[in-house]
C-alpha cells in the first residue's frame, strides 16, 4: 500500500512538472504573438496613416486593439502548482514496512 501511494506521489509530481512547463512554453508563445501582432498593427497604422490609420481605413469607431496579457497571472499560478507539487525526497529510518508505517502514522 505504502509502494502505491509513493508511486502515486511521484507521477503527480511528474505530471505537474510537465503541465506547468508546457503552460509556461505556451505563455511565452502567447508573449511573443502579441508582440507581433501589435508591432504589426503599428506598420499596418503607419502605412495608413494618410487614410486615417487602420480605423480610418475601414470607418470604425470601435476599432482599439486590447490584448489581455495574463502572463504574470500565469507564471504565479505555476510556480505555485510546482510549490503543492514538489515533495522533497524522504528517507524512512528502519528496514520494515511496519516501522515505515508507525513512522508516517506518528507524523500524522
Amino acid at each position: 500500500m505504502l509502494n502505491r501511494i509513493i508511486r502515486l506521489q511521484a507521477l503527480l509530481e511528474i505530471i505537474s512538472k510537465q503541465s506547468t512547463l508546457t503552460t509556461d512554453l505556451l505563455n511565452a508563445q502567447s508573449q511573443q504573438v502579441r508582440t507581433m501582432i501589435y508591432q504589426n498593427w503599428l506598420a499596418l497604422d503607419y502605412l495608413l496613416a494618410e487614410e486615417g490609420g487602420v480605423c480610418g481605413k475601414f470607418n470604425s469607431s470601435n476599432c482599439c486593439v486590447e490584448i489581455d496579457n495574463h502572463s504574470e497571472v500565469i507564471t504565479n499560478i505555476t510556480a505555485n502548482i510546482r510549490k503543492l507539487a514538489h515533495v522533497p525526497v524522504q528517507n524512512f529510518k528502519g528496514g520494515s514496512v511496519t516501522s515505515e508505517i508507525q513512522f508516517v502514522l506518528s507524523k500524522g
